[in-house]
């Protein structure tokens, strides 16, 4: 499987090869059907539509497979814009992408696509007035910035999702490089795949931290099975349900090993939350409060061969019990003792190369009400203080609303929490949630409440992330 790197991770040599392969796709003409795929399409779905994301995603993997014909250790390489922002940076080099247009605006001078080369005439246009030189307009400050990203991220469902990656993220990106990235034709300029490779990364990386939520929604237009043009004619085109899992496809990406586990919060007495184990070897973990000792019944549905094992209390490491197939057909049925504490469950396929997807929940003969002895909020009192100590830890609250009125929860302090409001009179009925909406790293939710009962989950925004914290709630 191919690993698509952040560019500042490749070598001399992986950079040489990237680009020797890029030119002579575009020597041999290659190059330039995608560009026109891209101009002729612009307008026809691929932007401002739920098939944004995937149609890209299998853009960007047939382009990468051309490549891999010319030089098999070729992979794709991403362009974080939040980390790397400035004009003096590597990807801008005279051994990778180029740099500015001279006068901004105008042509590239220097590097491999430089027109006075001779190896990259712009053949594709929006229109035969536009440059035949590949020309940019570097405006580095406007790029998106790791905040903005982040509320990316935390926006559910993937209708909205796809819709904030696209204006809040990825056009931002296109009109901060200028020239010909601005145009329908902007994979004349190669820096189109670097930035399009991250744009895909971040859906990706969104899967992780939403299992819960599909990964693909259709809309009135478009759907699962709907063929992906320009290839609609294939013996079996390309659709948005054969392309949401990146892995099936032959690569992942160098963030995916590193990253610390997601893990999802269950709740005793939910419906199954639905998830998937989407490529081989994938561990899925989950966490759940256990309020008073008594007998809890953890169970997989669905159609998948999974196993599972509960590790705690109120630990990640101490394994309690594992199950392959105690539940019906290859589902893992685990029910046992459990004394008060946190609890955490790995889910996988029983087999190292399997996929699929699953279901998972948590039952007890404990009654689910409302956990005894949360700390309650007063609404316009002084703000609660919290602490995420631990790794993964995350706090629950309570608040009462006496009339249908806006309230707004918001987090103080240094630390960068993300929050998840439930209610009312349910602590599994999801209302909303946020990441950095107050200020500087804090989270805010303003929204009109009915009367009830209310719970709010804190956590921190990073799985290892620890911190002192306040919480208040003001109408």
């Amino acid at each position: 499987m191919g690993i698509r790197k952040n560019h500042t991770a490749l070598t001399a040599d992986e950079k040489a090869r990237f680009i020797a392969a890029l030119l002579q796709l575009k020597a041999n003409g290659v190059y330039d059907r995608y560009v026109r795929q891209h101009r002729d399409l612009f307008n026809s779905g691929i932007h401002r539509s739920v098939l944004f994301l995937p149609w890209h995603r299998e853009f960007l993997r047939r382009l990468e497979l051309d490549l891999q014909a010319i030089d098999a250790s070729v992979s794709l390489p991403y362009w974080d814009w939040t980390t790397d922002r400035n004009a003096n940076s590597s990807l801008w080099g005279n051994d990778f992408m180029g740099g500015n247009g001279v006068p901004s605006g105008g042509a590239v001078q220097n590097g491999p696509f430089a027109f006075g080369n001779g190896r990259w005439p712009l053949t594709v246009r929006d229109a035969p007035s536009e440059p035949v030189e590949l020309t940019r307009s570097l405006q580095l400050s406007q790029l998106p910035t790791a905040n903005t990203v982040r509320s990316v991220l935390a926006s559910v469902p993937y209708s909205l999702f796809v819709r904030n990656a696209e204006n809040q993220s990825h056009n931002t990106v296109h009109t901060s490089i200028g020239g010909a990235a601005g145009t329908a034709s902007s994979p004349n300029d190669p820096i189109f795949f670097l930035l399009h490779c991250n744009v895909d990364r971040l859906w990706a990386l969104w899967q992780r931290q939403h299992p819960d939520q599909a990964a693909f929604q259709g809309d009135a237009n478009f759907n699962l099975n709907t063929p992906l043009p320009p290839w609609q004619n294939e013996a079996s085109p390309p659709t948005p349900g054969g392309v949401i899992i990146h892995a099936a496809l032959g690569y992942s990406y160098d963030d995916e090993v590193a990253q610390p586990q997601q893990i999802v919060d269950l709740t005793v007495g939910a419906t199954a939350r639905q998830a998937s184990i989407g490529q081989a070897s994938e561990r899925d973990w989950y966490r759940f409060l256990v309020p008073a000792a008594g007998i809890y019944t953890l169970e997989t549905s669905g159609p998948t061969d999974v196993f599972m094992s509960l590790f705690g209390p109120n630990n990640q490491t101490d394994l309690v019990t594992s199950d392959d197939d105690s539940g019906p057909a290859a589902n893992s049925r685990i029910e046992t003792q459990l004394s008060a504490g946190t609890y955490f469950i790995q889910i996988r396929h029983y087999q190292a190369s399997g996929t699929g997807a699953y279901g998972i929940s948590v039952n007890s003969s404990v009654p689910t009400g409302p956990q005894p002895g949360l700390p309650e909020i007063q609404v316009n009192g002084p703000a609660q203080q919290g602490s995420i100590a631990a790794a993964n830890e995350s706090d629950i609250y309570t608040f009462m609303v006496s009339a249908a009125v806006s309230h707004t929860i918001i987090t103080s302090g240094s630390t960068d929490t993300f929050i998840s409001l439930y209610g009312p009179n349910s602590q599994t009925a999801f209302v909303t949630q946020d990441d950095d909406s107050g200020p500087g790293t804090n989270s805010q939710i303003v929204r009109v409440l009915l009367p009830g009962q209310y719970f709010v989950r804190v956590r921190h925004y990073s799985p290892t992330g620890t911190g002192a914290y306040g919480i208040s709630v003001n109408r």
